[in-house]
C-alpha cells in the first residue's frame, strides 16, 4: 500500500462500502471497514443482483424527480463497467460472481416502448408473443414484450464471497459486530468511536451505514427503511431465461437451477421478518405471467431493508471536509456499485469531483475539487 495515502475508515461493510474499499485497493490505499453486523449480510444479500438500468429507466418514467436523467446516465455508466469488474475479481480470486448479460423482458403495455427506450439509449427489441415464449417457455404475454439486452445479473451471494475474498488478498481489513456510536472532527482527522469504547481516527470517513447511518451524522438526514421480501424456487433444471420485469413482480434465473421472485415494496419496515402470506401474493403474481411457477417447490423465503431516500435517488460525494457518503442507493446498490465506488475513489484519492456524481452529492459546497468526466 502507499506510504502517502490518506487513511480511510468506511462504515458499513453492504455494496457500496466493500466495493469502495475494493477500488481504493487498487489505488493502494488501505481501508477499515465497520460493519454493525456481518459484512454483506444487509441488503445486499438480500438482493436479487439485477443490473438492469434499461428496465429501471423505463420503469422510472413517470418520476418526477429532477435528477432522473441524471440517473439514467449514471445507471448505463456503471452498468457498462460490471463485466470488467465481474472478470477481474474473478481473475484475482477464482470465484465466480455468476454476471450474465441475459437481457430483461418487459411486458408490452402501451404503443411506443421501445422508442421511448431507444430515445434515452436503451436498445430495444420489440417481441411477439411466440418469440417471448422462445427465450422463456411457458411466459404468457398476448400483446408481447420488450427485450433489453443491455440488462444483466450476478449472484449477490456470489459477489459478498469474491469481494471478501479480494479484500482479505490486499490487506483490507474488515470488522465485523463493530457498531459506529459517534463520529467527531478534531482538526484535520475524524473520530470514529465504536460501541466498545475503541476509537479509531482516519483522514477520510465513508458513510454506507444503509438506512440506519440517519443515527450518525445529518448528512443521512432523511434516509428510511423499505422492506422487501422475495422467495427461491426450484425451477427443476438450470433455466437459460432472462430477467423478467413485470412491476410488481420480477424473476431472475439463478445459478443451480433456481428462480427467485420478488420483491415485495414496504416502507417504514425495518423488520427482517418473513410473512407466509408474502410469499403466496408474490408467487401468485409471477404465476399471472409464468402459471407452472405455482408447481415449484420452495426452497427459501427471506427479507432484507433497502435503504432509500426521497425520490429514490442516491446520495453520494462530499458532505464535509473528509466526510464522504454513499447512502440511499434503494434498489439499485449492486448496479450502481461501479460507478459510486470508482467515483468516490477519485474523490478520496485525488480530490477529484466525478461528474456522474456529482448531481448525486450533498448539499454542500464542495470548494477546491477538480472535475472529470
Amino acid at each position: 500500500m502507499r506510504k502517502d495515502a490518506p487513511r480511510v475508515c468506511i462504515i458499513g461493510a453492504g455494496a457500496a462500502g466493500l466495493a469502495l474499499a475494493y477500488a481504493l485497493s487498487l489505488r493502494g490505499i488501505n481501508t477499515l471497514i465497520c460493519d454493525a453486523g456481518k459484512a454483506g449480510h444487509g441488503a445486499l444479500a438480500a438482493s436479487a443482483g439485477m443490473i438492469a438500468p434499461g428496465a429501471e429507466i423505463w420503469e422510472a418514467r413517470d418520476s418526477a424527480s429532477p435528477l432522473a436523467g441524471a440517473f439514467a446516465a449514471l445507471a448505463r455508466h456503471s452498468a457498462s463497467h460490471w463485466p470488467e469488474w465481474a472478470h477481474r475479481l474473478s481473475a484475482e480470486t477464482g470465484m465466480d460472481v455468476a454476471y450474465r448479460a441475459c437481457g430483461s423482458l418487459i411486458p408490452v403495455r402501451q404503443t411506443g416502448m421501445a422508442q421511448w427506450l431507444a430515445g434515452r439509449d436503451i436498445e430495444a427489441v420489440s417481441l411477439d408473443a411466440g418469440a417471448v415464449r422462445a427465450r422463456m417457455p411457458g411466459l404468457v404475454l398476448p400483446d408481447g414484450a420488450i427485450f433489453l439486452p443491455g440488462d444483466a445479473q450476478i449472484s449477490a451471494p456470489h459477489l459478498i464471497s469474491a469481494l471478501m475474498a479480494a479484500l482479505a488478498g490486499r490487506g483490507v481489513s474488515v470488522r465485523e459486530n463493530a457498531r459506529v456510536a459517534t463520529l467527531q472532527r478534531h482538526g484535520d482527522v475524524w473520530q470514529v468511536r465504536l460501541a466498545t469504547g475503541e476509537m479509531i481516527e482516519a483522514d477520510f470517513v465513508v458513510l454506507a451505514a444503509g438506512w440506519a447511518a440517519a443515527d450518525l451524522h445529518s448528512a443521512a438526514a432523511g434516509i428510511y427503511p423499505v422492506k422487501g421480501q422475495a422467495v427461491m424456487l426450484d425451477a427443476g433444471t438450470q433455466p437459460d431465461w432472462p430477467l423478467l420485469r413485470a412491476g410488481d413482480v420480477y424473476l431472475a434465473p439463478k445459478p443451480g437451477g433456481r428462480l427467485l421472485v420478488g420483491a415485495s415494496v414496504e416502507p417504514g419496515r425495518s423488520d427482517a421478518a418473513t410473512e407466509p402470506g408474502m410469499a403466496t401474493a408474490l408467487i401468485e403474481r409471477a404465476a399471472r405471467y409464468l402459471p407452472h411457477i405455482a408447481s415449484m417447490p420452495r426452497l427459501a423465503h427471506w427479507a432484507g431493508i433497502r435503504p432509500a431516500l426521497p425520490g429514490l435517488m442516491p446520495r453520494a460525494g462530499l458532505a464535509e471536509p473528509g466526510l464522504v457518503v454513499a447512502l440511499g442507493a434503494y434498489r439499485h446498490g449492486v448496479m450502481l456499485a461501479p460507478a459510486i465506488a470508482e467515483g468516490l475513489a477519485g474523490l478520496i484519492d485525488e480530490s477529484r469531483a466525478d461528474m456522474l456524481l456529482a448531481p448525486f452529492a450533498p448539499d454542500t459546497v464542495n470548494e477546491g475539487l477538480s472535475s472529470a468526466g
